[in-house]
Protein backbone atom coordinates (compact mmCIF):
# COMPACT_ATOMS: atom_id res chain seq x y z
CA UNK A 1 0.00 0.00 0.00
CA UNK A 2 3.31 2.36 0.45
CA UNK A 3 5.51 1.39 -2.30
CA UNK A 4 8.73 0.90 -1.30
CA UNK A 5 7.88 1.82 2.53
CA UNK A 6 9.71 -1.27 3.51
CA UNK A 7 13.00 -0.54 1.52
CA UNK A 8 14.64 1.71 4.02
CA UNK A 9 14.13 -0.83 7.26
CA UNK A 10 15.16 -4.16 5.44
CA UNK A 11 18.80 -4.68 4.05
CA UNK A 12 18.98 -6.50 0.47
CA UNK A 13 19.09 -9.89 2.21
CA UNK A 14 16.49 -9.29 4.65
CA UNK A 15 14.24 -8.69 1.45
CA UNK A 16 14.89 -12.12 -0.10
CA UNK A 17 14.74 -13.93 3.62
CA UNK A 18 10.84 -11.74 3.75
CA UNK A 19 9.37 -13.23 0.40
CA UNK A 20 10.76 -16.53 0.68
CA UNK A 21 9.10 -15.82 4.16
CA UNK A 22 5.46 -14.87 2.68
CA UNK A 23 5.45 -17.15 -0.59
CA UNK A 24 5.49 -20.07 2.23
CA UNK A 25 3.36 -18.90 4.13
CA UNK A 26 0.82 -17.38 2.00
CA UNK A 27 1.34 -20.33 -0.50
CA UNK A 28 2.33 -18.40 -3.29
CA UNK A 29 3.14 -19.18 -6.42
CA UNK A 30 6.70 -19.17 -8.13
CA UNK A 31 5.56 -15.62 -9.32
CA UNK A 32 4.76 -14.37 -6.02
CA UNK A 33 1.10 -14.39 -6.91
CA UNK A 34 -2.17 -16.28 -4.82
CA UNK A 35 -3.64 -18.63 -7.03
CA UNK A 36 -5.40 -20.64 -4.40
CA UNK A 37 -4.19 -22.90 -1.37
CA UNK A 38 -5.00 -26.51 0.01
CA UNK A 39 -5.22 -24.90 2.92
CA UNK A 40 -8.38 -22.78 2.82
CA UNK A 41 -10.48 -25.30 0.83
CA UNK A 42 -10.42 -28.14 -2.07
CA UNK A 43 -11.91 -29.44 -4.42
CA UNK A 44 -12.53 -33.24 -5.11
CA UNK A 45 -12.47 -35.12 -8.22
CA UNK A 46 -15.83 -36.55 -9.16
CA UNK A 47 -14.97 -38.57 -11.70
CA UNK A 48 -11.83 -40.12 -10.03
CA UNK A 49 -12.58 -40.36 -6.66
CA UNK A 50 -9.92 -40.35 -3.70
CA UNK A 51 -7.39 -38.48 -6.43
CA UNK A 52 -5.64 -35.58 -4.94
CA UNK A 53 -7.45 -32.87 -4.25
CA UNK A 54 -7.16 -29.37 -6.45
CA UNK A 55 -7.27 -25.92 -5.03
CA UNK A 56 -10.86 -24.25 -4.68
CA UNK A 57 -10.77 -20.91 -7.12
CA UNK A 58 -9.05 -18.18 -4.83
CA UNK A 59 -11.78 -15.73 -3.52
CA UNK A 60 -11.43 -12.00 -5.00
CA UNK A 61 -10.01 -8.96 -3.46
CA UNK A 62 -12.95 -6.95 -3.66
CA UNK A 63 -15.11 -10.09 -2.08
CA UNK A 64 -12.41 -10.79 0.75
CA UNK A 65 -11.71 -7.39 1.76
CA UNK A 66 -16.09 -6.53 2.37
CA UNK A 67 -16.34 -6.59 6.10
CA UNK A 68 -19.33 -9.12 6.39
CA UNK A 69 -16.62 -11.71 5.55
CA UNK A 70 -13.50 -10.96 7.60
CA UNK A 71 -15.41 -9.92 10.67
CA UNK A 72 -16.76 -13.98 10.20
CA UNK A 73 -13.11 -15.26 9.76
CA UNK A 74 -11.95 -13.36 12.70
CA UNK A 75 -15.24 -14.40 15.43
CA UNK A 76 -13.06 -17.11 17.09
CA UNK A 77 -9.83 -14.86 17.98
CA UNK A 78 -11.85 -12.97 20.43
CA UNK A 79 -11.44 -14.37 23.60
CA UNK A 80 -15.29 -14.53 24.60
CA UNK A 81 -15.94 -16.37 21.01
CA UNK A 82 -12.95 -19.16 21.32
CA UNK A 83 -13.29 -22.25 19.35
CA UNK A 84 -13.29 -24.48 22.32
CA UNK A 85 -16.17 -24.09 25.21
CA UNK A 86 -17.99 -25.75 27.69
CA UNK A 87 -21.58 -25.20 28.16
CA UNK A 88 -23.99 -26.33 30.91
CA UNK A 89 -26.51 -29.27 29.50
CA UNK A 90 -29.56 -28.28 28.95
CA UNK A 91 -29.11 -24.77 28.06
CA UNK A 92 -27.37 -21.69 29.70
CA UNK A 93 -30.12 -21.45 32.24
CA UNK A 94 -29.72 -24.52 34.12
CA UNK A 95 -26.79 -22.45 35.60
CA UNK A 96 -29.48 -19.69 37.20
CA UNK A 97 -32.12 -22.53 38.06
CA UNK A 98 -29.32 -24.34 40.22
CA UNK A 99 -28.96 -20.86 41.92
CA UNK A 100 -32.48 -20.87 42.12
CA UNK A 101 -32.71 -24.30 43.71
CA UNK A 102 -30.37 -23.93 46.60
CA UNK A 103 -31.45 -20.24 47.49
CA UNK A 104 -35.35 -20.77 47.38
CA UNK A 105 -36.18 -19.51 50.71
CA UNK A 106 -34.04 -16.08 49.52
CA UNK A 107 -35.96 -15.51 46.48
CA UNK A 108 -39.24 -13.49 46.43
CA UNK A 109 -40.66 -14.25 43.27
CA UNK A 110 -43.34 -11.90 41.73
CA UNK A 111 -41.60 -8.72 43.49
CA UNK A 112 -42.01 -5.45 40.98
CA UNK A 113 -39.31 -2.79 42.58
CA UNK A 114 -41.27 0.74 42.87
CA UNK A 115 -38.40 2.69 44.94
CA UNK A 116 -35.08 3.01 46.78
CA UNK A 117 -34.40 4.64 49.77
CA UNK A 118 -30.91 5.27 51.88
CA UNK A 119 -31.32 5.27 55.16
CA UNK A 120 -28.87 6.33 58.18
CA UNK A 121 -28.32 2.53 58.67
CA UNK A 122 -30.00 0.53 55.87
CA UNK A 123 -31.72 0.76 52.45
CA UNK A 124 -35.21 0.19 52.17
CA UNK A 125 -37.12 -0.97 49.09
CA UNK A 126 -40.28 -0.69 48.51
CA UNK A 127 -42.21 -3.22 45.73
CA UNK A 128 -45.24 -4.38 44.24
CA UNK A 129 -46.23 -7.59 45.53
CA UNK A 130 -47.89 -9.40 41.99
CA UNK A 131 -48.83 -12.30 43.60
CA UNK A 132 -51.11 -10.10 46.75
CA UNK A 133 -51.39 -6.82 44.74
CA UNK A 134 -49.89 -4.89 47.38
CA UNK A 135 -47.18 -2.54 48.09
CA UNK A 136 -44.34 -4.30 50.26
CA UNK A 137 -41.06 -2.62 52.01
CA UNK A 138 -38.24 -4.43 52.93
CA UNK A 139 -35.22 -3.27 54.51
CA UNK A 140 -31.55 -4.48 54.48
CA UNK A 141 -27.79 -2.88 55.57
CA UNK A 142 -27.01 -2.90 52.04
CA UNK A 143 -28.27 -3.42 48.53
CA UNK A 144 -27.03 -5.01 45.66
CA UNK A 145 -28.81 -4.38 42.63
CA UNK A 146 -28.41 -6.33 39.83
CA UNK A 147 -31.24 -4.95 37.35
CA UNK A 148 -30.68 -3.95 33.89
CA UNK A 149 -29.12 -0.55 34.44
CA UNK A 150 -31.84 1.05 31.67
CA UNK A 151 -34.40 -0.48 33.95
CA UNK A 152 -32.81 0.90 37.21
CA UNK A 153 -32.61 4.82 35.50
CA UNK A 154 -36.30 4.22 35.65
CA UNK A 155 -37.04 3.63 39.34
CA UNK A 156 -38.11 6.17 42.37
CA UNK A 157 -34.23 6.41 43.67
CA UNK A 158 -32.35 8.69 45.78
CA UNK A 159 -29.07 8.09 44.40
CA UNK A 160 -26.66 11.12 43.40
CA UNK A 161 -27.40 13.31 40.58
CA UNK A 162 -24.09 12.17 38.98
CA UNK A 163 -24.91 8.40 39.58
CA UNK A 164 -28.63 8.93 38.26
CA UNK A 165 -26.84 10.88 34.86
CA UNK A 166 -24.71 7.47 34.51
CA UNK A 167 -27.88 5.48 34.88
CA UNK A 168 -29.59 7.57 32.48
CA UNK A 169 -26.82 7.69 29.78
CA UNK A 170 -27.02 3.73 29.27
CA UNK A 171 -28.75 2.47 26.84
CA UNK A 172 -30.07 -1.51 25.78
CA UNK A 173 -28.91 -2.93 22.25
CA UNK A 174 -31.34 -5.24 20.58
CA UNK A 175 -31.12 -8.90 19.36
CA UNK A 176 -33.50 -11.63 18.19
CA UNK A 177 -33.03 -15.82 17.32
CA UNK A 178 -35.14 -17.69 15.14
CA UNK A 179 -35.01 -21.52 15.79
CA UNK A 180 -36.17 -24.72 14.91
CA UNK A 181 -36.77 -28.20 15.76
CA UNK A 182 -35.23 -30.17 12.40
CA UNK A 183 -33.25 -33.74 11.70
CA UNK A 184 -29.99 -32.79 11.56
CA UNK A 185 -29.25 -32.69 7.93
CA UNK A 186 -26.37 -30.44 8.27
CA UNK A 187 -24.71 -33.17 10.05
CA UNK A 188 -25.91 -36.04 7.65
CA UNK A 189 -25.73 -34.75 4.67
CA UNK A 190 -23.05 -31.50 4.70
CA UNK A 191 -20.98 -32.53 7.73
CA UNK A 192 -21.03 -29.99 9.44
CA UNK A 193 -20.85 -30.52 13.69
CA UNK A 194 -21.62 -27.44 15.28
CA UNK A 195 -20.67 -23.26 14.45
CA UNK A 196 -21.62 -20.65 12.87
CA UNK A 197 -22.40 -19.95 9.03
CA UNK A 198 -22.41 -16.10 8.29
CA UNK A 199 -24.96 -15.28 5.16
CA UNK A 200 -25.75 -11.86 3.17
CA UNK A 201 -29.25 -12.03 4.48
CA UNK A 202 -31.34 -10.30 6.92
CA UNK A 203 -31.51 -13.30 8.94
CA UNK A 204 -27.42 -12.48 9.14
CA UNK A 205 -25.95 -16.38 10.08
CA UNK A 206 -26.95 -19.82 11.07
CA UNK A 207 -25.74 -21.83 14.38
CA UNK A 208 -25.54 -25.53 14.57
CA UNK A 209 -25.57 -27.28 17.59
CA UNK A 210 -22.75 -28.15 19.15
CA UNK A 211 -24.72 -30.67 21.74
CA UNK A 212 -26.00 -34.26 21.28
CA UNK A 213 -24.08 -34.83 17.77
CA UNK A 214 -25.54 -37.76 15.54
CA UNK A 215 -28.82 -37.75 17.49
CA UNK A 216 -31.86 -37.70 15.05
CA UNK A 217 -33.57 -34.03 15.67
CA UNK A 218 -31.24 -30.94 16.51
CA UNK A 219 -31.95 -27.13 17.38
CA UNK A 220 -31.38 -25.02 14.28
CA UNK A 221 -30.56 -21.34 15.36
CA UNK A 222 -31.42 -19.85 11.52
CA UNK A 223 -31.50 -16.27 12.86
CA UNK A 224 -29.86 -14.20 14.84
CA UNK A 225 -30.15 -10.53 14.30
CA UNK A 226 -27.80 -7.96 16.78
CA UNK A 227 -26.94 -4.56 16.31
CA UNK A 228 -28.07 -2.37 13.70
CA UNK A 229 -31.35 -3.32 12.03
CA UNK A 230 -32.77 -5.95 14.93
CA UNK A 231 -35.11 -3.68 16.15
CA UNK A 232 -37.09 -3.92 12.92
CA UNK A 233 -36.45 -7.71 12.54
CA UNK A 234 -37.80 -8.19 16.24
CA UNK A 235 -41.00 -6.05 14.98
CA UNK A 236 -42.23 -8.07 12.55
CA UNK A 237 -44.76 -10.73 13.22
CA UNK A 238 -43.52 -14.18 13.98
CA UNK A 239 -44.68 -15.50 10.87
CA UNK A 240 -42.59 -12.59 9.14
CA UNK A 241 -39.85 -13.32 10.74
CA UNK A 242 -40.46 -17.39 10.36
CA UNK A 243 -40.39 -16.85 6.27
CA UNK A 244 -37.04 -14.78 6.70
CA UNK A 245 -35.57 -17.58 8.88
CA UNK A 246 -36.54 -20.27 6.39
CA UNK A 247 -35.59 -18.37 3.38
CA UNK A 248 -31.92 -18.76 5.01
CA UNK A 249 -31.81 -22.13 5.28
CA UNK A 250 -32.91 -22.36 2.06
CA UNK A 251 -30.24 -20.05 0.93
CA UNK A 252 -27.59 -22.07 2.45
CA UNK A 253 -29.10 -25.79 2.08
CA UNK A 254 -31.25 -25.86 -1.17
CA UNK A 255 -34.53 -28.34 -0.79
CA UNK A 256 -33.82 -28.51 3.37
CA UNK A 257 -36.46 -25.89 4.68
CA UNK A 258 -39.12 -28.21 4.55
CA UNK A 259 -37.73 -30.56 7.26
CA UNK A 260 -38.00 -27.05 9.88
CA UNK A 261 -40.56 -27.39 12.71
CA UNK A 262 -41.18 -26.44 15.79
CA UNK A 263 -40.26 -22.25 15.12
CA UNK A 264 -39.44 -20.08 18.40
CA UNK A 265 -38.53 -16.54 17.90
CA UNK A 266 -37.14 -14.72 21.23
CA UNK A 267 -36.42 -10.66 21.01
CA UNK A 268 -34.98 -9.80 24.07
CA UNK A 269 -36.00 -6.27 24.32
CA UNK A 270 -39.92 -7.49 24.56
CA UNK A 271 -38.89 -10.12 27.87
CA UNK A 272 -39.96 -8.07 30.60
CA UNK A 273 -37.58 -7.14 33.20
CA UNK A 274 -34.83 -7.29 30.85
CA UNK A 275 -35.30 -5.49 27.92
CA UNK A 276 -32.11 -5.60 25.73
CA UNK A 277 -29.61 -8.32 25.50
CA UNK A 278 -26.67 -6.51 26.37
CA UNK A 279 -25.76 -2.70 26.36
CA UNK A 280 -24.23 -0.65 23.80
CA UNK A 281 -21.43 0.45 24.77
CA UNK A 282 -21.49 3.50 22.87
CA UNK A 283 -23.78 5.23 25.06
CA UNK A 284 -21.61 4.00 28.19
CA UNK A 285 -19.11 6.20 28.94
CA UNK A 286 -16.07 4.69 30.69
CA UNK A 287 -16.51 7.82 33.55
CA UNK A 288 -19.67 6.88 33.88
CA UNK A 289 -18.95 2.88 34.27
CA UNK A 290 -16.41 3.38 36.57
CA UNK A 291 -18.98 5.60 39.19
CA UNK A 292 -21.05 2.76 38.74
CA UNK A 293 -18.13 -0.01 39.58
CA UNK A 294 -17.72 2.29 42.97
CA UNK A 295 -20.36 1.58 46.34
CA UNK A 296 -22.63 4.76 47.01
CA UNK A 297 -23.50 4.97 50.15
CA UNK A 298 -24.74 1.60 51.23
CA UNK A 299 -26.01 0.58 47.07
CA UNK A 300 -24.06 -1.21 45.00
CA UNK A 301 -24.07 -2.15 41.94
CA UNK A 302 -23.25 -5.15 39.75
CA UNK A 303 -24.32 -7.50 36.60
CA UNK A 304 -22.99 -8.11 32.60
CA UNK A 305 -23.58 -4.34 32.38
CA UNK A 306 -20.58 -2.93 34.20
CA UNK A 307 -17.02 -4.11 32.70
CA UNK A 308 -14.74 -5.53 35.81
CA UNK A 309 -14.58 -8.35 33.10
CA UNK A 310 -13.54 -7.04 30.50
CA UNK A 311 -15.79 -9.12 27.88
CA UNK A 312 -19.04 -6.50 29.15
CA UNK A 313 -22.24 -8.91 28.49
CA UNK A 314 -23.67 -12.58 29.59
CA UNK A 315 -23.14 -14.51 32.29
CA UNK A 316 -19.35 -14.78 32.38
CA UNK A 317 -19.52 -10.88 32.86
CA UNK A 318 -22.52 -10.82 35.06
CA UNK A 319 -20.62 -13.62 37.25
CA UNK A 320 -17.53 -11.75 37.73
CA UNK A 321 -19.15 -8.67 38.43
CA UNK A 322 -20.83 -10.28 41.54
CA UNK A 323 -17.04 -11.48 42.84
CA UNK A 324 -16.19 -7.76 42.95
CA UNK A 325 -19.15 -6.25 44.29
CA UNK A 326 -18.90 -9.28 47.05
CA UNK A 327 -14.73 -8.76 47.56
CA UNK A 328 -15.79 -4.91 48.23
CA UNK A 329 -18.75 -5.59 50.91
CA UNK A 330 -16.35 -7.74 52.55
CA UNK A 331 -13.70 -5.55 53.07
CA UNK A 332 -16.11 -2.95 54.19
CA UNK A 333 -17.27 -5.31 56.88
CA UNK A 334 -14.00 -6.34 57.89
CA UNK A 335 -12.92 -3.12 58.36
CA UNK A 336 -15.70 -2.22 60.27
CA UNK A 337 -15.75 -4.95 62.41
CA UNK A 338 -11.60 -4.02 62.87
CA UNK A 339 -12.34 -0.39 63.62
CA UNK A 340 -15.36 -1.45 66.25
CA UNK A 341 -13.06 -4.17 68.06
CA UNK A 342 -10.09 -0.67 68.26
CA UNK A 343 -12.55 1.44 69.61
CA UNK A 344 -14.42 -1.24 72.18
CA UNK A 345 -10.46 -2.32 73.44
Amino acid sequence: MQHDALDDVLSGEERQRLLAFLQVYGDLSQELAYEGSLRSGHQESLSHPGALPTSAQPVGLERLLHPELWGALLHTEFPEFSATMFQPVGGMDRITDAFYQRLTEQVQLGAQVRQIRQLEDGVAVTYHDRHSGREQVVRADYLVSTLPLPLLARLDTDFSKPVKAALLSTRNDQATKVAWQSPRFWETDYRTYGGLSWIDHPARLLWYPSNDLNTRDGLLVAGYVTGEGADVFGAKPFEAQYAASREAVELLHPGYSHHLRNPLAVSWEQIPYSEGPWLQREHFPADASALLDEPHGRVYFAGDGLVQSGVGIWQESAANSARHVVGQLAERVMQQRQTAALTAS
